[in-house]
């Protein structure tokens, strides 16, 4: 047995995953495949278009054979903190062989010379950064610019691969295996045709956000959207559909968000994570001036500030994920946990096989579960518990409102 590792969304999954899993497959040589899959809330903050359970079917009918849930304290957070949650899931099973990650670049060398280098950092490299961002530059710039001071003439072209988001995420991806001492062997696949931000549609090959924004335009599968997913992704996402446990989208949401943000003080926003440089301030009078997230972000959005950052710091507040908590994450290497969403026979082969090598609890029913004393895990399980609870109110049909949900839904097998 040899098992494939991959890290996604996919909200939903569409023609580009299919080949990639595919692909994948053949470049790795692998008899399995294991995907972590964020929740119900995704990377950018956004809820999933339809629920966690739906998506995992997808998968698993596309032909991946596990899916585990990437709890909701890293699924909804920067590129670092997302993909070194999800290693440690793979790794911490002890039954991955190897993950394959899509790319701009395709350049697995250039991606590892620089992973190799943030995550070592280096003085030199630690200097410079430093001098960066006490000038006021973002991150991602400081960071880029940091990495050309550092590597002076040979930075040509290193430095582009920090430009792409998916090239961000498979640069962190090979840090966290880095980090963790992990034995699992990196391959990447070039990205071809859509572009990730791509909001059209033109080829069999479309970008997830393009997808999406042809069904929340008419909240129904249009004729074009189905051009760029399976057959088998179409069947789950129409059944939602006509359930009313989907489209799910930000705005469903806007009243709680906005009632428990004009409840606080600038000083309570500080304690959630990315709300930093006086960013409390604007979201205070935004949250006072509007009733839809969507009106709101477009009052706080600039440069500095993204609709990534202002919508991820509306799911932590939604949800009570608070600085102090990821922190101590952080510094406890990003505990985690398995939960098991969906798999198929040859999953079952691996879970058994997870069974006897995992470093890390493995959860197929909630009601079940058991942490020892002291772990920081109950408090990732709760929020990964409220998050369901709270996404289900995005529903349109209310029969299928109601709290609890991860304690009474079984994985999905086929």
């Amino acid at each position: 047995m040899k098992v494939l590792g991959i890290v996604a969304e996919y909200n939903p999954f569409h023609n580009g995953h299919l080949y990639h899993l595919e692909e994948s497959m053949r470049v790795t040589g692998a008899t399995h495949s294991v995907a972590v899959m964020s929740g119900n809330f995704m990377q950018r903050g956004e809820p999933s278009i339809v629920n966690k359970w739906a998506r995992a079917e997808m998968a698993i009918k596309a032909g991946v054979d596990l899916v585990i849930e990437l709890p909701v304290v890293y699924a909804c957070r920067s590129a670092e903190a997302f993909a070194m949650g999800a290693l440690n899931i793979l790794d911490g099973i002890g039954t991955v062989n190897c993950i394959c990650f899509g790319s701009e670049s395709g350049d697995l060398h250039g991606l590892e010379h620089i992973s190799a280098i943030l995550a070592e950092e280096p003085e030199g490299f630690k200097d410079h950064l430093k001098t960066f961002l006490s000038k006021g530059q973002s991150f991602p710039s400081a960071r880029g610019n940091a990495l050309e001071k550092y590597l002076g003439p040979s930075a040509e072209g290193l430095r582009r691969l920090l430009l792409s988001p998916n090239n961000i995420l498979a640069i962190e991806y090979l840090k966290a295996i880095k980090r963790l001492g992990s034995r699992i062997e990196a391959f990447t696949i070039k990205r071809f045709a859509a572009d990730y931000h791509s909001t059209s549609i033109n080829s069999s090959i479309a970008g997830a956000s393009a997808i999406r924004k042809q069904i929340l335009k008419r909240n129904s599968l249009t004729k074009k959207a189905t051009m760029s997913i399976p057959k088998t992704t179409s069947g789950v996402l129409k059944r939602e559909l006509v359930m009313g446990r989907g489209p799910v989208y930000s705005d469903r949401f806007s009243l709680p968000v906005i009632a428990e943000i004009r409840k606080l003080k600038g000083e309570d926003l500080k304690k959630y994570p990315e709300v930093t440089e006086g960013l409390e301030n604007r979201i205070l009078s935004a949250a006072r001036e509007n009733i839809t997230i969507t009106d709101m972000l477009k009052q706080i959005k600039t440069k500095r500030y993204t609709h990534t950052r202002i919508r991820r710091i509306s799911t932590y507040i939604m949800l009570g994920i608070y600085k102090d908590l990821l922190e101590q994450l952080k510094q406890q290497k990003y505990p985690c946990y398995a939960r098991v969403l969906a798999l198929n026979t040859k999953g079952r082969e691996i879970l058994k096989k997870a069974n006897d090598r995992s470093c890390i609890p493995i959860i197929t029913k909630a009601s079940h579960y058991s942490f020892g004393e002291n772990s920081p895990l109950p408090e990732i399980f709760q929020r990964d518990i409220l998050a369901t609870d709270l996404y289900v109110m995005g529903y349109f049909n209310g029969e299928y409102a109601f709290a609890g949900q991860d304690f009474v839904t079984s994985p999905v097998y086929l």
